[in-house]
């Protein structure tokens, strides 16, 4: 198992309340911390390989010391109790100890990214399960231990903004016969975080912090607007994998192109 003492003392910190807090503040745009866990799944065991250290503003990842990083690597949030417990003591983990997505309408979301996973969690107010997977080259894996470790019914994938990270949305999407979420992305926006971030931002002009009252109330009226627009339908009216474009590259912009009629027949 992996131990690392500044991984445990930063997730030892990282409890619910303090989670919301830094969630609250990142989606402000604002210095937020976060120390995300890396599983990989061996046989019967959900081995925890290492840990991620995501820094909001400036925006960036580190792998703690130690931390084992590669194909299949992802993440879970949230950390059940039973998983913290094991984690922090060093006992073996199993799919088990996972959250239980018959808790949460029977679904599952898988990202790219942490950002993304992170916005999700927070703007469906913690009733979702979000499996990162690090690396688009990881949805598919991620997707897959969703259907048949978890027995997620309802598997939606998001991708970031990029062309790749499209194009692995679908194929993850694909092998659990699943849903893809079309989001939105304006062209600097690089995933659901920094959307978010944006759009707490664009509220703070509309509505500039006062001790107004009603100026408040419109300002978060702004920001909830934009994560049901841009987290929560996306993910609620997803399509199926053979209704999804695939992502191209043209002249070094990203269109779609369409698809062999082979790819679409099933």
């Amino acid at each position: 198992m992996f131990k690392n003492p500044d991984f445990e003392s930063d997730f030892g910190k990282q409890g619910a309340e303090r989670m919301r807090q830094e969630m609250a503040a990142a989606m402000r745009g604002e210095h937020a911390q976060f120390a995300v866990p890396v599983f990989r799944v061996i046989g019967e065991t959900l081995r925890l390989d290492g840990a991620q250290k995501v820094e909001v503003n400036p925006d960036k990842a580190a792998i703690y010391p130690g931390s084992q990083f590669g194909a299949a690597s992802f993440s879970i949030i949230p950390v059940t109790e039973a998983m913290r417990f094991k984690m922090m003591s060093g006992e073996p983990m199993t799919s088990k100890d996972a959250p239980d997505p018959a808790e949460f309408g029977n679904q599952v979301v898988v990202t790219h990214s942490v950002a993304s996973a992170l916005a999700i969690y927070h703007a469906t107010g913690e009733r979702a399960i979000v499996l990162p997977a690090f690396t688009p080259d990881n949805m598919k894996s991620v997707a897959e231990f969703a259907k048949n470790t978890l027995k997620a019914k309802d598997i939606v994938v998001v991708p970031d903004n990029s062309v790749a990270s499209m194009r692995a949305a679908r194929e993850a999407a694909k092998a659990v016969d699943g849903k893809v979420a079309q989001i939105d992305y304006g062209p600097e926006q690089k995933n659901l975080l920094g959307v978010m971030a944006e759009a707490h931002k664009w509220g703070d002009r509309l509505f500039p912090p006062s001790e107004n009252i009603l100026d408040e109330l419109n300002r978060d009226k702004a920001v909830q607007d934009a994560a049901r627009r841009y987290i929560r339908e996306p993910i609620a009216s997803a399509v199926k994998w053979d209704k999804v474009p695939t992502q191209t590259l043209i002249q070094g912009r990203p269109v779609s192109v369409q698809r062999q009629a082979a790819d679409v027949e099933r």
